[in-house]
């Protein structure tokens, strides 16, 4: 059936699960690390962060560019069940799953953290505008919408030199 043997597959896959996990991690902690420098508003560490943190979310796109391509070459079609079948077929010993499952887990916090800095970055947004609303001698705006789903702010657009 595959065109690799199972052991020659296990091996392979462990070591890409295994980097993939240690990628998740460090991609964690620099989202951590993001949202201390969001919350200090420290420049300097959310540009370094945003680079480490970069770094990371692309190291994990190639890992799993190269775990679709292993799974491929034993067989295994692309789709959500693709690990399921290549776990089944030579994870005997269930190392592979249990590594498996805790990078989904890692992919979930790491989703959960990423959202909530861009929530906190839309904050800060809403703060600038609402300033620079009242810079250009307008009303801030509200963080609400209207009934119609539209945004209630009305935020001048008049340039600040004419405020």
């Amino acid at each position: 059936m595959p065109g690799i043997s199972s052991d020659k597959a296990r091996s392979q896959i462990a070591d890409l699960v295994r980097d993939s996990v240690y990628a998740a991690i460090r991609l964690k902690e620099a989202l951590e690390d993001e949202r201390r420098a969001l919350e200090a508003q420290d420049i300097d560490s959310l540009h370094a962060v945003v680079e480490s943190k970069t770094a990371c979310a692309d190291k994990l796109r190639s890992l799993d560019a190269k775990r679709v391509a292993l799974c491929e070459a034993c067989g295994f079609a692309t789709g959500p069940n693709q690990m399921t079948a290549l776990i089944e077929w030579c994870d005997a010993d269930d190392v592979i799953g249990r590594r498996w499952e805790e990078l989904k887990v890692l992919a979930a916090e790491g989703s959960t953290l990423n959202m909530t800095n861009g929530a906190i970055i839309r904050v800060r947004q809403q703060q600038f505008e609402s300033s620079l609303s009242i810079l250009r001698g307008g009303e801030p705006g509200a963080d609400t919408y209207c009934r119609n789903g539209e945004e209630s702010g009305d935020y001048s657009r008049r340039p600040l030199a004419e405020a």
